[in-house]
């Protein structure tokens, strides 16, 4: 679809972006024809990670190519917190991690119950990236038992992925002296040596990793390949990934570590215009996103890498442009 939207509007003309309360998001979706601007709330996660940068990015672009859209992004405590918000009509749409975004739908793990989620696209791959000093005698994760260690957020995919791992290397919190910080948190825990050992699971380079870097010497653990065969193959949305040299300053080796796609999901009932035309926004101008952030270059690669159904409205655009 090009030129006119759906909903009647030039999707050229640009709008100045305007900061929104997360309220009503699945209403915003189901918007009609001549009502007044539609509310599009993006779920994101902490400031010091890229999903908060990236839905930024995303909002200003909606706001920019939609006519009658008003976005914005929302700081949240991430995936788990996203899938609930989403599922209760609370926002409109959120990035999440796919094993979150997996236990949601079946109502597993931290759900009471199934969340109507679907999704609009997969993302890109968060890199479980798990920092400790330089000088640390830390190795792999199972040398982590009887440490301070940050596993992230309450709420958090990342907290999901931290206990997921350390349950495989035999390890609970309760072998841990567990903290769940933010990013943010995190990388100044590391940085006042309150800890010895901090989780992040995003797309490298990020903003609080760097931080740290510059101003205490780090290390980024490098799982075995063994290990990580075997995460792979007990679990259906890992994958092997690898944080290439040179990504943080001072980093002079390949960093192998377990992969986890990110979804941006939707309701169920979301408007299956909307969506498609949300979707085309994003995928016709990658280029500009990109100058936001380096993982938008994996969008087009995993677009139907989520775990969960596709949206009708932006399968319908995939199915379009034939990714």
């Amino acid at each position: 679809m090009t030129g006119s939207s759906r909903y009647g509007y030039d999707r050229r003309t640009f709008l100045k972006a305007t900061s929104v309360s997360a309220a009503g998001g699945l209403a915003a979706m189901a918007g009609c024809l001549g009502s007044d601007d539609q509310f599009v709330t993006i779920g994101t996660g902490g400031t010091g990670g890229v999903y908060y940068i990236l839905g930024g990015g995303i909002a200003d672009l909606l706001n920019e190519e939609l006519e009658g859209i008003n976005a914005s992004a929302e700081s949240t405590g991430a995936s788990v917190e996203n899938a609930r918000e989403v599922g209760g009509g609370e926002m409109t749409m959120a990035l999440a991690l796919s094993n979150s975004v997996l236990l949601a739908v079946d109502g597993e793990g931290d759900f009471d119950e199934p969340e109507p989620l679907q999704a609009m696209f997969g993302a890109y791959v968060n890199h479980t990236q798990v920092v400790v000093p330089e000088d640390s005698e830390v190795e792999t994760l199972d040398d982590l038992e009887g440490l301070d260690v940050s596993v992230g957020s309450p709420g958090s995919g990342t907290e999901v992925i931290a206990q997921e791992l350390l349950e495989w290397y035999g390890l609970s919190y309760d072998d841990i002296n567990e903290e769940r910080l933010s990013f943010a948190e995190t990388a100044d825990a590391l940085i006042d040596g309150q800890i010895d050992a901090g989780f992040w699971s995003v797309g490298p380079p990020t903003s609080s990793i760097e931080e740290v870097t510059s101003q205490r010497d780090i290390r980024l653990l490098s799982f075995p390949e063994d290990d990580l065969a075997a995460i792979d193959d007990e679990f259906p949305y890992y994958t092997a990934a690898t944080i290439e040299p040179d990504t943080y300053p001072d980093q002079d080796y390949e960093v192998h570590n377990p992969g986890v796609v990110n979804t941006m999901i939707v309701n169920e009932d979301a408007d299956e215009d909307l969506v498609y035309d949300i979707t085309e926004a994003i995928y016709e101008n990658l280029d500009d996103l990109a100058t936001i952030h380096d993982v938008v270059g994996e969008f087009e690669g995993t677009a139907r890498g989520s775990p969960i159904d596709l949206h009708p409205g932006s399968e319908a655009y995939l199915d379009d442009v034939g990714l």
